[in-house]
């Protein structure tokens, strides 16, 4: 938004710096905040009018880890911190899996948060040997959960039939202005000397509600008319998430694929693998890594196990297998980069928590027992 002419900026920033410290004082939260401790030290949590990036090269938990993280995560917390005062909207654009899908993530994550019991989704859609089938007391446990999913439902809003930018910005635009109301100004125009009156500011109706739209994935958006896949994504970084975070604010989450290139293991003439250029960054993003320069925050995932490495952050990986993952901050507008996060993966019931660090060995045997556990 363009400074006006004697508008005091300074002011206006140092309201919102006293609005915020009289908030913590308060004991409310300014964001909520990040699960892992060593990735919230350059980024806190998720804070309003922000726009994250999650990449990583494909099948590797894009998905899971976002619904986790943007989904889960929050959800939890405004569960169990009621006097955080803050307030929360989830917008879910599926353009791979259905709604009914989407769902039943959800519920292979409560069911191993709520009775630490692993029930993947194909075992929820009774897929496996044949004469395989959900067990009574599985079911009986989903049916229990009904008051649960109920209130989820009324914060998480999944959509599986809107697939173009366009009809996305529309579904969050709409949504803002009809939870929130413009203030005007009116100028001359130079040329004319004619008065118009134009959009100044927006505020929503709650300040504290967080309303977080996530895109599943940008690579399988349907082009605008008379664009490219590339010009497609373009538009819905540049403009369309752009403009819905800065005039209103909005929580923007894009999951991005990193180019298919990526995927091919790199050798050293020596024929020693390259695990640098293996793990996903900005120059990797696919289709258009353009998107970058949009972002806050663009956050890499990394899974050493897919290329038979031994060894990743002085962790185990022929022991932890694929439920290894790095966490990497690729890009932190107001913080550190290159941030590593080793994490614990259960992708059965789409699970992360964060590695005890690699000097602690007997903790980190503790997550190894865990791990070979799971395939007693």
């Amino acid at each position: 938004m363009t400074q006006q002419p004697g508008e005091d900026v300074y002011k206006l920033a140092l309201a919102q710096i006293e609005l915020r410290r009289d908030r913590a004082l308060s004991g409310h939260a300014n964001c909520i905040p990040n699960p892992f401790k060593r990735t919230s030290e350059v980024s806190p949590g998720i804070e309003r009018g922000t726009y994250d990036i999650v990449t990583a090269n494909s099948g590797i938990g894009k998905s899971k880890y976002t619904r986790f993280n943007y989904v889960m995560v929050p959800y939890m917390f405004i569960k169990s911190n009621p006097d955080a005062d803050i307030r929360l909207k989830i917008f879910y654009f599926s353009l791979e899996e259905s709604k009914e899908k989407f769902m039943m993530s959800i519920i292979s994550y409560y069911l191993n948060w709520k009775y630490k019991i692993r029930v993947s989704v194909k075992q929820l859609r009774s897929v496996g040997k044949l004469g395989y089938s959900l067990s009574d007391d599985h079911l009986e446990k989903i049916k229990e959960a009904q008051e649960f999913f109920a209130d989820l439902e009324k914060i998480v809003t999944v959509i599986d039939d809107i697939k173009n930018p366009t009809g996305i910005f529309k579904t969050m635009k709409t949504y803002h202005e009809q939870n929130g109301t413009w203030t005007f100004r009116e100028y001359h125009e130079p040329k004319t000397g004619n008065l118009r009156r134009v959009h100044d500011k927006y505020d929503a109706n709650d300040p504290n509600e967080y309303v977080i739209c996530i895109t599943d994935h940008v690579g399988l958006l349907h082009a605008e008319k008379g664009l490219s896949k590339w010009e497609t994504i373009g538009k819905f970084s540049s403009e369309y998430c752009v403009e819905l975070r800065n005039k209103y604010a909005a929580i923007m989450v894009n999951i991005q694929q990193q180019n298919a290139d990526k995927e091919k293991k790199q050798f050293t003439f020596k024929g020693t693998s390259i695990a640098e250029k293996l793990e996903p960054s900005l120059d990797g993003l696919g289709l258009n890594k353009n998107t970058q320069q949009d972002a806050d925050n663009v956050y890499g995932l990394f899974a050493p196990d897919r290329y038979q490495l031994p060894e990743c952050e002085r962790y185990n990986i022929e022991v932890m297998q694929d439920h290894f993952r790095l966490l990497i901050t690729l890009k932190s507008r107001d913080g550190e980069e290159n941030v590593r996060t080793p994490l614990f993966f259960d992708g059965a019931c789409s699970n992360f928590f964060e590695m005890p660090r690699a000097e602690s060995t007997a903790e980190v045997n503790e997550v190894y027992t865990h791990v070979q556990n799971l395939y007693n």
